[in-house]
């Protein structure tokens, strides 16, 4: 029990005169003087702090005949919904070719990855692809792939071959392993896979990902060819009630629609807001000096996108893109990327515990249930310790009641009260020898 060995160490320590101080922290000074104390005899060989290549940015990956190599990332899911993989071929020049799957056998984890490395490579044949680096989160598949693993499984054997065997069929090839969050688009593609319906008669279209640069409820209206402004079209609208001639039936019914929320006084074209205010409507000329006055202007504070397309509707600007403008030129700007501030606190406030000397405040915990149990069927653990000087009481029980809680509290009082007595007993006698 701790409490016999604290009543052992009492007796023992009790011939000695023992001078407890604090211990001081290592500095780096102790460092510099030992160096200095003991100079290296000898040759001396100045420390070079050149780097080689330091004004490097970023590598290429580059194949054995000065090339550039193509790139494959491979990646299986199994779930319960199905089991898919994905595979993407990345060439020299950017573009990717992805391809995904679903397998309608039974596959394990690791089949279902040399699946996936397979379709890639025979994709990347049919290509034409001479080198080839092969990126996959498959430790088991890359290490086998390189060598360094043997193959066992018997039914891993026959995938563990072919690929093999196909590997001979390329100039030059690398199998490399990385880590699960740089391969999110072989896994995404698997995923998708994975989570098709299963009957065969469904038909799936090619799928086709959209790139938008604004919001769905949006109208698109592009500057004119003549350089007029975006709101040219309907200011001759509201003008003169009619919709350019080279107009089709769908964009002057654009038109008609837009005309409703502005308003023509004069020359000047507005914006009519729901608390019945108007927005001078500006080019895009003019939008540009607005955003640069307004962001970094004499009372500019250099505030984030949303808040700067707030600031500029409320001076009575408007303009259709405004807020995606403002994204853009906020991440443009060359001081706000300088002296933006740097966010170092912790995700969650830290609420320190203070305790003025050893063994006053005490904290219990419970931890489990802990699987598998322990031989004598304990799952729990109560642990208390002191905030002071960390010592540590625990006790293992199988189920957490009140009677437990009562032994942990009365044996950690016991530690307490041998402590304050021994530490009582150290300072009369440091006193005495003081």
């Amino acid at each position: 029990m701790p409490t016999g060995r604290l009543a052992k160490w009492q007796i023992l320590l009790t011939e000695f005169y023992i001078i407890y101080v604090t211990r001081t922290a290592m500095k780096a000074q102790a460092l510099a003087n030992h160096l200095a104390e003991n100079p290296v005899d000898g040759d001396y060989k100045p420390l070079d702090t050149y780097f080689p290549d330091e004004e490097i940015n970023s590598i290429e990956e580059v194949g054995s005949n000065g090339n550039q190599a193509w790139q494959l990332y491979f990646d299986g899911a199994t779930n319960t919904k199905g089991t898919g993989i994905g595979a993407i071929l990345i060439s020299p020049t950017g573009q990717h070719y992805p391809a995904t799957a679903q397998l309608r056998f039974f596959c394990t984890n690791n089949t279902t990855e040399y699946e996936a490395c397979i379709m890639g490579l025979n994709m990347a044949i049919y290509l034409g692809v001479q080198e080839l680096i092969v990126l996959g989160d498959s430790g088991l598949l890359i290490r086998q792939a390189q060598g360094e693993w043997k193959t066992r499984d018997l039914k891993i054997l026959p995938y563990r071959q072919y690929v093999e065997d196909i590997s001979k069929r390329f100039m030059c090839i690398e199998f490399r392993y990385i880590p699960r969050f740089h391969n999110y688009l072989a896994d995404a593609l698997a995923t998708l896979a994975s989570m098709l319906p299963y009957p065969r008669n469904t038909y799936i279209t090619p799928l086709k990902i959209q790139v938008r640069d604004q919001h769905g409820y949006c109208n698109t209206v592009e500057a004119e060819p003549d350089g007029e402004p975006w709101y040219s079209d309907i200011k001759n609208f509201l003008k003169t009630g009619r919709c350019p001639e080279h107009a089709n039936r769908s964009q002057k019914r654009t038109i008609r629609c837009l005309a409703i929320g502005f308003f023509l006084s004069g020359d000047v074209l507005y914006k009519r807001i729901p608390d019945l205010n108007l927005l001078r409507c500006v080019d895009a000329e003019e939008a540009e000096k607005i955003m640069n006055e307004v962001h970094a202007g004499v009372c500019g504070p250099h505030m984030n996108g949303y808040v700067l397309a707030k600031k500029i509707l409320w001076a009575g600007y408007y303009w259709l893109t405004m807020e995606r403008d403002c994204f853009h030129f906020v991440k443009k700007c060359h001081q706000c990327q300088i002296h933006g501030d740097l966010i170092h606190s912790p995700h969650s406030e830290l609420h320190p515990i203070a305790s003025p000397g050893p063994f006053v405040a005490w904290g219990m915990d419970v931890i489990g249930p802990i699987e598998p149990k322990a031989y004598n069927g304990h799952r729990f653990i109560l642990v208390a310790i002191d905030y002071f000087t960390k010592w540590v009481e625990a006790i293992t029980f199988k189920a957490v009641t009140k009677k437990a809680f009562m032994v942990l509290f009365i044996q950690t009082l016991f530690v307490d009260l041998v402590s304050q007595e021994l530490s009582s007993q150290i300072m009369l006698q440091t006193s005495i020898v003081i």
